[in-house]
């Protein structure tokens, strides 16, 4: 039944969907409306609206239910908040901007719900309450609009259309009126007697159904009268679409559509009991997409229709639409008058006018007490700077934000500089202070210092009687109210009398109760009684808002009014006891002076800044017609754009129009066209010449790929140009050509535009041919390192470049490269063809043969590289012969930190060989940190020593990445028992890496050490026992000083951890070695003769006595300590008791081990896993019969245990009782016959007995 003219919805995909279910067709010549669904409304009253993809309906109890796109209700607008009635019988809906609002004929009132979740958010238009004022206040209404800010209200009872702001304050009521001369206003059809329906189109012209002549007015949006739809049977709804308007007759039961010219375009519907009959026309809703809503409260239906499309208005041009107001805030305190920073902030004079109330962001900020003061007036400077007027002291004051005062001036008087009764107080934008004076009858002027300049003078000076106000807008202009004369005078920036306004053309006033005033955004604001009236700076009254009440935006005895910044502004209201934050929607003037200038396929667009402060933006629209087809384009923050990507020599007209802050837009301006221009590329600045003896190559800096399309490139014959080729990257080569020969040619750009530039001449000269056809340059060639020789293989040794200086290509190339002696054959690499002057880069790769092992001192030897091609069928070669420098296995250059791993030989026998013969003798040690430990005191009693290289010690090779630095192999350092850091740390770490021990290289300024993995994973506490350990990959790493050979290795590993915690967060790098042997593989060395006698046991704990001792409880410690902490909570925990006795048996220290599982035996007598160790420990120590009975007694704890019994099997046969180990492996291997392919020797040894 209501048109929703700004709503935007997706009912046209959304209801279609109903459509395809009931199998309804779409348009055609035939039907110009398509029945698409029937939605089932059980009750319905009357269809009230649509908008945002939703329809509103009245039920015959009285809610307003909210139907999705199936029909289904997805919400019920509360009827009641508390105890405040909000709807009894609504009448009509309409939305915008994500607020639904409600009329209500019987409460007399709208209410506004959130669209999103149906909250109540507030209500206004009625009497109740005090609201508002009884006679601006709503009578039965029934229809209700909104359009660009403005909420229009068909106030049936009152036979008016009463106008809101977006959220309640009333604006006005719309003054209707017809052309003098015309008929509608002789015979006053212009007039409403009972307006039930409202509407607006695009343009602002506002329909209204009148149910008291059966018609439906048009109006323009200023009110006038313009023509009325042809009269028709009784219409009872209407509404109005983007395309056209819709009239449901009651006395055919049709629904008409008419044209924005009020020619009927065609009608659908019929009365009857089928579907597209209707029973009872109860309302019509339109929507974008050409869809229409019927309702029908006999059948508690709305019928669904997808109807023909009609022509749309035009969007443009635009003109200034009415001006809204919005309410924003109210803030509960009584206030005499106001001041506001233009930002954010208000300063209000208190009730006992003592104090200023300091209002920010729309709340209660805090107080300033001036207990010394009577204020009655108050001002903020365009610095932020407070000014009063005290009228107990009868001057002027100057504050800071605490209340101090800064400047004083003026004294009680008469006279020059004195005051009576100081009534406003104002500051230019040059810091002169304006103070009225309603007493005196005068407006003084001060300078910033307080100084008195003059007191106002002029045609209006003489006129002044009682100034209560002033203001200066943003060009500096002077208002001053005055309230005895009921008007305003003006004076311009330069102090010249400008007139007064408010004052009727036949001498009346236009102005009853004035009080304030404010100028702002070109307008003058005056807070009259309860209105506030808005005028011109020239004093054209514009409109006027606001009324008596309560409501949002109503006043009751306002008394000061200021300036907020952009369009807000604020209210004191005495009455109501508030102060209420307010804005203005303004609807923007027509930007002038709007200039087009055509550029390279762009138009450049400027004209005339705005100087609102409310205007955020301006939106640009384009169309290559000036009558009409404009559409957006873009956005600009200040007043010039750019529109891109134009066609060049395509006509385009423009209008630009300016946006708020709070998104309307104003009137558009002027046309203005303007041609793009084609594109002309500059001319080359530069080409470079490249030649050979046959060959000329042109290279320059590529131009702007935008409007590119090709560089064309020329030779001349006479006065013509000769096109030799074109080409769309910034080179061009010419083959073919005579050598010592002079050629000029000419470089040109071409558009996309098809324009061409300006032609670059280019001389060239080719080459004299003295250069070889096929020629070889040495690109790269490195030095070899041999003790990583293999590598050569791989990466190559460096590369050369081939280079074709003939005019013909060269097919099936071959290279060849080759180290004399150090290769047994050359290696090969091979080219399918070389163009003419073309390059192409070789690597040469290395395949050497074991002789390079035997180099004792580094070698220069010359290579041997050679390129052939065929030609003709012949082979052509040529050679070259560079010089590399082999060095010998020793060396390596520190730049290539990696190259280090190839030192480290975890698999060269003569370490393998000694650290078999101590680990040997160990054998019963399964601790890693215990086994590196007899590995370090093997070497120290073997007689190693630390001796720095005296030639190239590592605290100075290392820090030099270019020098050759010599490192030996573990072997040589074993032979000649000493090394420098490096050779050490090599040695070592070659030596646990032989069994299996991960190690780590670390380097420090100077310095080289290691550090090995104990096996022991890290607590997630962090456990290094007070820095001993290194907690690395979430294990327990033990660092070492390998310098230190010779000393105990605790010793070594205490200075370790101090090294290694001392450049941690430093300097300190970490080498794997696992992970460089992928590039550099340990060297592979020749036989070695190294003959080494075994270092006994004996020895090493008689040298290093207790060493091995504590490490076995260092690593013993750190293992047991969580099942230590588990002991103590919990001296009964048999696992954790358990756990210890193995750990320890582990580690070697089986008499701890053994007093773990004696422990564990008496908490819990038949745990056969105790008893099972204990038979270990004792096979370990040899004791053959203590084993068997530990053994005998796990078997009867736990006689299904295979493994036990293959332990007693192994301590019989031990013990030479063959047929009992016998009998004990043939119950194991029954209880798992996985024990025979497990344990096969011993299988074979015991069953093949006798």
């Amino acid at each position: 039944m209501r048109n929703l003219s700004i709503v935007i919805s997706l009912l046209l995909l959304s209801f279609g969907a109903s459509a395809a279910e009931t199998g309804a067709g779409t348009t055609n010549g035939f039907s110009k409306a398509d029945f698409r669904a029937e939605l089932a409304a059980p009750k319905l009253r009357k269809l009230l609206g649509v908008g945002g993809d939703k329809l509103f309906i009245a039920k015959q109890d009285g809610p307003v239910e909210v139907l999705d796109k199936d029909g289904k209700t997805v919400m019920t607008l509360a009827a009641k908040s508390g105890d405040i009635e909000l709807t009894r019988k609504p009448e009509a809906v309409a939305v915008a901007g994500g607020t639904i609002y409600v009329v209500d004929s019987k409460l007399n009132q709208v209410v506004m719900y959130d669209l999103a979740t149906g909250k109540y958010q507030g209500r206004f238009g009625s009497k109740a309450g005090g609201n508002l004022a009884g006679d601006v206040a709503l009578d039965e209404p029934q229809g209700i609009a909104v359009h660009e800010g403005v909420v229009y209200v068909a106030d049936t009872g009152n036979e008016r259309i009463q106008m809101f702001g977006i959220n309640g304050v009333f604006l006005s009521t719309l003054a209707l009126s017809a052309t003098a001369t015309g008929a509608a206003e002789k015979d006053k059809a212009y007039k409403l007697g009972e307006p039930t329906d409202i509407a607006l189109d695009a343009q602002g012209r506002i329909y209204v159904r009148d149910a008291d002549d059966k018609s439906v007015k048009i109006y323009g949006a200023n009110g006038v009268y313009l023509r009325s739809l042809p009269k028709s049977g009784k219409p009872v709804a209407m509404g109005v679409a983007e395309d056209g308007i819709y009239v449901a007759d009651e006395s055919s039961f049709t629904i008409l559509k008419y044209d924005f010219d009020a020619n009927l375009m065609y009608t659908f519907g019929s009365g009857g009991e089928g579907k597209a009959q209707f029973k009872n026309l109860s309302g019509i809703a339109v929507d974008k997409g050409q869809q229409v809503f019927v309702g029908d409260a006999r059948k508690s239906l709305v019928d669904a229709y997808s109807v023909e499309a009609g022509k749309p208005l035009d969007q443009l041009p635009r003109t200034a639409g009415r001006a809204s107001v919005k309410w924003l805030a109210s803030i509960p305190v009584e206030a005499g008058a106001l001041a506001g920073d233009g930002k954010e902030t208000l300063y209000a004079v208190g009730k006992d006018k003592k104090s200023l109330q300091v209002i920010r962001k729309g709340a209660l900020a805090g107080e300033i007490k001036l207990d010394n003061m009577q204020l009655s007036a108050v001002t903020v400077d365009k610095s932020g700077a407070i000014w009063v007027l005290d009228r107990k002291g009868a001057r002027g004051a100057k504050l800071d934000e605490t209340g101090k005062v800064l400047l004083s001036f003026g004294s009680e008087g008469s006279k020059a500089g004195q005051f009576d009764s100081p009534s406003a107080i104002a500051v230019s934008s040059s810091g002169m202070i304006f103070v009225a004076d309603r007493a005196n009858h005068n407006v003084q002027i001060f300078r910033a210092d307080g100084v008195f300049l003059n007191a106002l003078n002029g045609e209006n000076s003489g006129k002044l009687r009682e100034p209560v106000a002033m203001a200066f807008d943003q060009h500096d202009n002077l208002y001053i109210l005055d309230a005895a004369r009921d008007s305003v005078l003006a004076y311009s920036s330069n102090g010249q009398s400008a007139g007064e306004f408010g004052k009727t053309r036949e001498g009346g006033s236009l102005l009853s109760r004035p009080v304030a005033l404010i100028a702002a955004n070109d307008e003058v604001m005056v807070l009259d009684g309860n209105q506030v009236k808005v005028f011109s700076p020239k004093g054209q009254l514009l409109r006027s808002f606001g009324a008596k009440g309560s409501g949002a935006g109503a006043f009751d005895d306002p008394v000061a009014m200021a300036y907020g910044g952009g369009s807000g502004f604020a209210v004191s209201d005495s009455g109501n006891k508030r102060v209420q934050m307010l804005a203005t929607l303004h609807k923007p003037d027509a930007p002038q002076q709007l200039v087009a200038q055509g550029k390279v396929h762009s138009v450049e667009l400027h004209w005339a800044a705005a100087t609102n402060a409310y205007v955020k933006q301006y939106r640009i629209y384009r169309s290559g017609s000036e009558n009409g087809g404009f559409v957006p384009v873009g956005t600009s923050p200040n007043n010039q754009f750019v529109d891109q990507d134009l066609e060049a020599g395509a006509h385009y007209y423009y209008r630009v129009g300016a946006e708020t802050e709070f998104g309307f837009e104003g009137a558009t301006s002027a046309v203005a066209s303007a041609v793009p221009t084609k594109f002309v590329p500059p001319a080359l600045a530069a080409v470079q010449v490249t030649t050979t003896p046959w060959q000329v190559k042109l290279n320059w800096v590529a131009a702007d790929a935008k409007y590119f399309s090709a560089y064309r490139i020329y030779q001349k014959d006479g006065d013509s140009y000769t096109k030799i080729g074109e080409v769309t990257q910034p080179e061009f080569i010419k083959d073919g050509l005579t050598p010592e020969t002079g050629y000029t040619y000419y470089v040109s750009t071409v558009s996309s535009d098809g324009t061409e530039s300006e032609k670059l001449a280019v001389e060239a000269a080719t080459q004299v041919f003295n250069r070889p056809p096929l020629e070889i340059e040495v690109v790269q060639l490195r030095d070899v390192f041999s003790n990583s020789y293999k590598i050569y293989e791989r990466d190559g040794i460096g590369r050369i470049k081939l280079i074709n200086n003939t005019n013909k290509s060269m097919e099936r190339l071959k290279v060849t490269f080759q180290l004399r002696d150090f290769m047994d054959f050359p290696t090969e690499t091979k080219l399918d063809k070389l163009l003419p002057g073309q390059s192409q880069e070789v690597p040469l790769k290395a395949v050497f043969n074991n002789s390079i092992l035997t180099l004792t001192e580094d070698t220069s030897v010359q290579a041997m590289i050679e390129a052939s091609y065929f030609e003709n069928g012949k082979r052509v070669a040529f050679s070259k012969n560079p010089t590399v420098n082999i060095y010998d296995k020793h060396r390596l250059t520190w730049d290539d930190r990696d190259r280090y791993a190839a030192f480290v030989t975890p698999k060269d026998p003569p370490v393998m060989n000694i650290v078999r013969s101590v680990v040997t003798q160990f054998k019963e040690t399964k601790d890693q940190a215990q086994l590196s430990a007899a590995v370090f005191d093997m070497l120290g009693v073997y007689g190693m020593t630390y001796i720095p290289d005296p030639s190239n010690p590592y605290q100075v090779s290392s820090g030099k990445v270019d020098t050759v630095d010599y490192v030996q192999f573990p072997r040589e350092t074993l032979e000649r028992k000493s090394g420098d850091c490096d050779d050490l740390v090599a040695l070592y770490s070659a030596a646990l890496e032989s069994m299996g021990i991960n190690t780590r290289v670390l380097e420090v300024p100077g310095h080289m050490f290691m550090m090995f993995d104990s096996g022991i994973a890290a607590d997630q506490d962090g456990y290094t026992m007070d820095n001993m350990y290194v907690i690395y990959q979430d294990h327990l790493w033990i660092p070492v000083e390998t310098t230190l050979l010779g000393s105990a290795f605790v010793k070594a590993w205490e200075k370790g951890a101090a090294t290694y915690y001392k450049w941690k967060d430093k300097d300190m790098t970490v080498l794997d070695v696992h992970t460089s042997w992928e590039t550099y593989k340990p060297a592979s060395l020749p036989d070695s003769n190294l003959k080494q006698g075994d270092i006994l046991r004996a020895e090493i704990e008689k040298k290093f006595p207790g060493d091995h001792m504590s490490v076995l409880k260092i690593s013993s410690q750190t293992k047991t300590r969580r099942y230590l902490a588990a002991i103590k909570k919990n001296p009964s925990d048999v696992d954790a008791h358990l756990q210890m006795g193995i750990i320890l048996a582990k580690a070697g220290d089986r008499d701890e081990a053994m007093k773990y599982f004696d422990k564990v035996l008496a908490l819990d007598p038949k745990n056969a896993a105790a008893m099972n160790n204990r038979g270990n420990i004792f096979m370990i120590q040899d004791k053959h019969q203590e084993a068997q009975k530990a053994y005998l007694a796990a078997t009867q704890l736990s006689p299904k245990d295979a493994k036990v019994w293959v332990n007693l099997a192994r301590a019989y046969k031990a013990g030479n009782d063959v047929k009992k180990a016998k009998a004990a492996f043939v119950k194991a291997q029954s209880l798992d016959p996985g024990v025979k392919e497990e344990h096969r020797a011993l299988e074979l040894e015991l069953l093949n007995a006798i």
